[in-house]
């Protein structure tokens, strides 16, 4: 516990893209209560592939705005740097992070490959809204991590620019991901990117499936909340939510 008045069991701090409206209503509603999240953005004007390799490079600058708040953990909500950089590289910058700001710094995927390493699972099944130069290097980046990828799709893979991402809307893109995932055999379903609205859609494939299905956010909440050493209470894993649960009925809320 600590001695605060907003968040007294921990205070998560998450970095999202600059233009990305997803982030912060997901997280929010995935954080136990008690649990509070500070926000900052990154900034890039750069074209779509180096604007994402700024964000990771910059993260350091980007912390600063947190200035002297104190932090129990800090999640970057950015899995299009990471796929693009690879696993060593964005390893040896968050290590450099942790470092110099003193609290822990983990990405997005990072707490998807400390999830599947959690449900022990080793066929994954990928799907995402990513144009297909990125879907390429997210598929490339999980192989490398050790899982076998049994299907890959992007619900928009022509996409000119990743920001076209945040106007998706998750009942449309629901349906091509229905179409990726039907009849697949995989231990986890993943969508990918943080930036779709994805809780509806996750909690209904659950329900369909019965097996797990996770996304991007709710990963990197539940990590946060792990290098935190948050509990869970409210939010604790039951059901076919082997992560975090308790949230779905707050979706509406959105």
């Amino acid at each position: 516990m600590h001695d605060r008045d907003y968040g007294a069991l921990g205070r998560i701090g998450i970095v999202t893209p600059q233009a990305n409206p997803t982030v912060e209503p997901e997280i929010g509603l995935l954080l136990p209560s008690r649990v509070s999240m500070a926000v900052a953005r990154c900034v890039s004007r750069g074209e779509p592939r180096q604007r994402l390799l700024e964000y990771l490079e910059r993260l350091d600058e980007t912390l600063e705005r947190f200035d002297t708040m104190p932090l129990d953990v800090v999640g970057f909500a950015c899995t299009g740097s990471t796929y693009l950089v690879g696993q060593d590289a964005e390893q040896r910058k968050l290590e450099a992070l942790e470092e110099r700001f003193e609290y822990p710094v983990v990405s997005a995927a990072q707490a998807i490959d400390a999830a599947l390493k959690h449900l022990g699972a080793r066929r994954v099944a990928l799907a995402c809204p990513y144009p297909d130069w990125l879907l390429a290097a997210a598929h490339a980046f999980w192989e490398e991590r050790g899982y076998e990828i049994v299907v890959g799709g992007s619900v928009q893979p022509d996409t000119g620019d990743t920001r076209s991402i945040y106007a998706l809307q998750g009942a449309s893109a629901g349906r091509a991901i229905r179409e990726f995932f039907g009849g697949v055999e995989a231990d986890v379903f993943l969508i990918t990117g943080t930036g779709m609205p994805g809780l509806r859609l996750l909690a209904d494939l659950t329900q369909e499936s019965g097996g797990p299905v996770l996304n991007s956010n709710l990963c990197l909440a539940w990590h946060c909340l792990e290098k935190a050493g948050v509990p869970l209470n409210d939010r604790a894993p039951g059901g076919n939510f082997p992560l975090l649960g308790g949230w779905t009925d707050g979706i509406d809320r959105l």
